[in-house]
């Protein structure tokens, strides 16, 4: 058995998420019928992150292995000429024995991308959050107390199965890029819905929704109660956009310039 490691940008508006699932479609039982078609063996995927369906990715890394030797080009062809144009694999390369996408991995980042013009534009669908018109300055300060290894129970998903709240999140910056407003955040690891926990507490901020402030996030974190945050942002907004792997020689994650900071 050979082990390969894969980054893949995907639209996952298509999807019911990444986690293959009976009767559904998703990334990775689509990516996975390919591999079987090219390997002619049932092949199954570990992957860094599993995104919630309709949740989109730039940088997203998955593993397997196969008892088919196959040169790398054939595997990377094959591979994008057998899914669909809502997939896409950016690189493969053999992967190290100890190699795991999801435990060998340091950190995460996201990109949560709002279109603040005041209502959902046609052709933006199922790519962004249209709201109104928020402040992402006051986002970006109101942010910024949410950096550091806290317990992040308030912005904790129903159904996490983590044994610990705990989490450490490195950076988290708020921007304009002219009618967009994008909020990148990147943690050693993140609880289930936790990104669009805070991208709902920091939207309220930036909107200014009936007497948030910009040390609302900080007070409700303290809380740690999962009522005190508005509902969870919805999935469209949000991009996996790279995973770290320090001790691995892995490419880096596609740039898109919609998702990169212009200055």
């Amino acid at each position: 058995m050979t082990s390969y490691v894969f980054g893949v940008t995907y639209n996952g508006a298509p999807y019911r998420g990444w986690q293959r699932q009976p009767g559904q479609n998703t990334v990775q039982g689509e990516i996975e019928a390919a591999l079987g078609r090219i390997a002619n063996e049932t092949v199954s995927l570990q992957v860094a992150g599993r995104t919630d369906a309709g949740v989109h990715a730039t940088g997203q890394v998955a593993a397997f292995s196969a008892a088919s030797r196959r040169p790398l080009h054939d595997w990377h062809r094959g591979l994008n000429a057998l899914t669909s144009d809502n997939i896409h694999i950016d690189w493969i390369q053999v992967a190290q024995e100890e190699f795991h996408p999801r435990y060998s991995a340091t950190a995460r980042r996201y990109i949560y991308v709002y279109h603040d013009i005041g209502y959902t534009h046609p052709h933006l669908q199922g790519q962004v959050w249209g709201c109104p018109r928020l402040d992402a300055d006051a986002m970006h300060r109101a942010g910024q107390a949410l950096i550091g290894e806290h317990d992040f129970s308030s912005y904790r998903g129903s159904g996490c199965q983590s044994i610990t709240p705990l989490r450490r999140v490195n950076l988290l910056q708020v921007w304009r890029q002219g009618e967009f407003v994008l909020l990148e955040i990147e943690a050693n690891a993140f609880l289930l819905h936790m990104v669009r926990n805070i991208a709902r507490a920091l939207h309220d901020v930036g909107e200014a929704d009936k007497g948030v402030t910009t040390d609302s996030p900080a007070q409700w974190l303290k809380q740690s109660d999962r009522s005190v945050v508005g509902a969870t942002a919805p999935p469209w907004g949000l991009y996996l956009t790279a995973v770290s792997y320090p001790e691995y020689n892995l490419p880096p994650a596609t740039r898109i310039s919609f998702l990169s900071r212009q200055k």
